[in-house]
């Protein structure tokens, strides 16, 4: 049993435990929320499509066979699955619009990188497709650096909003934010020495997967920490509302959005937009 393949089986370990405590963490949040519910089983998936590359490898052997054929592999399974993670990170942070469009552009640099592969079968009669496996490393590079650009765009307008609109905790959010980032630049720098050598692959493995274990416990920990809109203006109604009776005379005064009815009680006179879904 050589090196490689306790490296491939520790990989398709480590996939599969992490695809389990994201699932699992499901059942431990206070409350549910649809878009960051959609992400958690995007990054599943993901997930289990990294670990069955992983099992692949280890049947078949590709990449102990040649770098260059077991690339190949790694490119036709980890372009869908980051574009997965990348999609479940851009989820939260934007629009349904916006996602539809990250999407499209996804779906269609992994379709030509699908179109260069059959290409390169077709010319060669064989996986070792050649000059073809330098275009699909270009391409999955494309993609992945498309999806940084967007998640980065998005990523900073929705933090400076949060910042200026909620009064909560920022903290779970910016370390989500980052590991989101980290963990597909690493994506970006590994995949080229993935292909060029097997050896710096024993390196930089274990630093993706590090990467990818914080990226997994922020994701979890921003999901903890989420407190739907109704709870939060709940509070603040609870808060307030001693100071809104030691101040009130005849009726009309509003704080922080409610407003006293002059027949008593509160009505909301505003709604903050806490950028849901």
């Amino acid at each position: 049993m050589d090196s490689l393949f306790l490296l491939q089986f520790a990989c398709f370990i480590f996939m599969l435990v992490n695809a389990f405590f994201v699932a699992l963490s499901h059942l431990h949040v206070r409350w549910e929320n649809k878009r960051y519910e959609r992400s958690r089983w995007m990054i599943v998936v993901a997930m289990i499509g990294l670990a069955i590359q992983y099992a692949v490898q280890m049947v078949f052997g590709f990449r102990a066979a040649d770098d260059s054929l077991g690339a190949v592999i790694n490119i036709l399974v980890y372009t869908p699955c980051f574009s997965l993670i990348s999609l479940g990170i851009y989820n939260i942070e934007t629009t349904r619009s916006n996602l539809r469009k990250m999407i499209l552009m996804c779906s269609g640099i992994y379709a030509a990188i699908i179109m260069v592969f059959c290409v390169g079968i077709s010319f060669h009669h064989s996986l070792y497709i050649r000059e073809g496996l330098y275009v699909m490393l270009a391409l999955f590079c494309l993609s992945v650096l498309y999806c940084i650009y967007m998640i980065i765009q998005e990523m900073i307008r929705r933090k400076n909003m949060l910042e200026t609109m909620a009064a909560t905790d920022m903290l779970p959010y910016v370390r989500y934010s980052r590991a989101s980032v980290i963990i597909l630049w690493l994506a970006v720098l590994a995949m080229p020495i993935a292909i060029f050598s097997t050896t710096l692959l024993y390196i930089v493995g274990p630093a993706v997967l590090l990467a990818l274990l914080f990226f997994n416990l922020t994701f979890i920990a921003l999901g903890s920490s989420y407190i739907p809109t109704e709870e939060l203006l709940y509070k603040e109604e609870e808060s307030i509302k001693p100071n809104v009776e030691c101040g009130a005379s005849g009726g009309g005064k509003s704080f922080f959005g409610w407003a006293e009815k002059p027949s008593g009680g509160y009505h909301k006179a505003y709604e903050p937009d806490f950028g849901g879904a």
